[in-house]
């Protein structure tokens, strides 16, 4: 058993090679960002969306195409009179088309154009501070874990002693087998749960990488989290208009509607000017050259498709109050959500402070004991059961530091303004690239 705990050991203190600089949360966070790949590919599918608003655009701008042809033809009959023999022959052409009027077409295309790149800048900004949020998890699992290893070592080299000075006083018949045998199995359980230990450890090491891309060094006691809310009115308020779920939701509603104009003015006049060259002849005749130029204005209007135009404009409009019904829900989970997130952050500092207290009183009386069992006043399972007290504090102050650094950016996840620390080195990314201006 002893040689496993050492291996464990060895393996943990080998998990970090070459980086022996304490990191901080802010570094993990830029890591992250700037590496994770799953935040990588949500940034490539904002930029495919993008490319929505110029295709919209295009429909509103001179429309310009060039084709040419050549060929030989060779007609023989049994009538000599219409034998034409062999003909070589080309031609060409330029056409330019120009929409003048499409009944509000290109507009809604445009503002449905917009409102996909505002919910997929929303989206975008969701994975990035969702995987924010998850960095935070780790590193504070990671920590937590570590502390926990920690006091579990601790524990496990006090009960070593323990049963060492309970085998000395039943050498010197101070004691019964009984006092060893239950300093033995203490010691014992202790052990198992230091492997135990090690191996959630190792776990939560394997966490941290896949998201922040290595493995952690001495990960430093994370900083207060900046720019909380200061009471639940303001947090709700500011979720309002910066919750990327909120803002999501509402270009939703934004693209549907847009999605209604679209449908009604496939069945509206349309107005385009069009124009046209063409030049051809006979590659055995200069002669035989001809060029046709035109210009014109193309009317049309949709009179009887089947009812499939005005289907499409009933099934958009009611796509768009569901958008809207999508929205006030969304709203009322957002509530939820921040309002939680704001008690659960109360809760999370109280449990600290109370934790800090056990620990401190905790350690206090592991002291006392000690010296009465020296004295003769405690019997050794009294000092074992205290032991057992202490640890099991330093392991809620441990969970209890974890919560709270969770629970602030929690609550900026909730509101909508986790970000990596200012001075924190992160790149900032270009607002109006990512809204395709």
């Amino acid at each position: 058993m002893r040689k496993l705990i050492v291996s464990m050991a060895a393996l943990a203190a080998a998990i970090a090679p070459g980086l022996a600089a304490a990191e901080t949360l802010a570094e993990s966070m830029v890591a992250a960002q700037e590496t994770n790949p799953s935040l990588a590919a949500q940034r490539q599918r904002l930029r495919a969306t993008q490319e929505a608003l110029p295709q919209a655009w295009a429909a509103a701008l001179p429309q310009v195409s060039l084709s040419g042809t050549a060929g030989w033809s060779d007609r023989d009959s049994d009538n000599p009179l219409l034998e034409t023999g062999r003909n070589e022959s080309w031609s060409s052409s330029a056409n330019l088309s120009q929409l003048l009027f499409g009944s509000g077409r290109v507009l809604a295309g445009t503002r449905a154009a917009r409102a996909q790149i505002a919910g997929a800048v929303s989206n975008f900004e969701l994975a990035r501070q969702t995987l924010l949020l998850d960095v935070t998890r780790a590193y504070a699992d990671v920590r937590q874990a570590q502390a926990i290893v920690a006091a579990r070592e601790t524990t496990v080299h006090n009960l070593t002693r323990l049963l060492e000075y309970a085998q000395a006083q039943f050498d010197a018949g101070v004691v019964t087998r009984t006092d060893v045998a239950q300093a033995q199995a203490r010691l014992a359980q202790a052990r198992t749960l230091l492997v135990q230990a090690q191996g959630a450890l190792a776990a939560s090491v394997q966490a941290y990488q896949r998201l922040v891309g290595y493995p952690p060094s001495e990960l430093a006691a994370p900083a207060r989290a900046t720019g909380l809310p200061t009471d639940l009115n303001s947090a709700l308020e500011s979720a309002t208009r910066l919750s990327p779920v909120l803002i999501s939701a509402e270009s939703s509603v934004e693209l549907a509607d847009a999605n209604v104009d679209v449908a009604a003015a496939q069945g509206r006049l349309n107005v385009t000017l069009e124009a046209g060259a063409g030049l051809g002849g006979n590659f055995d005749d200069s002669f035989d050259d001809t060029s046709i130029d035109s210009v014109g204005v193309r009317v049309a209007v949709p009179l009887f498709q089947g009812g499939a135009i005005r289907s499409r404009t009933r099934q958009q409009r009611a796509l768009r109050s569901a958008a809207n019904l999508d929205l006030a829900s969304v709203q009322r989970t957002v509530q939820e959500t921040v309002t939680n997130a704001w008690t659960g952050l109360a809760s999370a500092r109280a449990a600290v402070d109370s934790a800090r207290e056990q620990v401190s009183a905790a350690e206090l009386a592991y002291e006392g004991v000690t010296l009465e069992q020296e004295t003769g006043l405690r019997s050794t399972v009294e000092v074992l059961n205290q032991e057992q007290d202490l640890l099991d504090a330093r392991i809620a102050l441990a969970q209890a530091e974890r919560n709270l650094v969770v629970a602030e950016r929690q609550l900026l996840a909730a509101v909508g303004t986790l970000d990596v620390p200012s001075g924190g080195g992160a790149i900032q990314e270009n607002r109006d690239q990512l809204r395709g201006r």
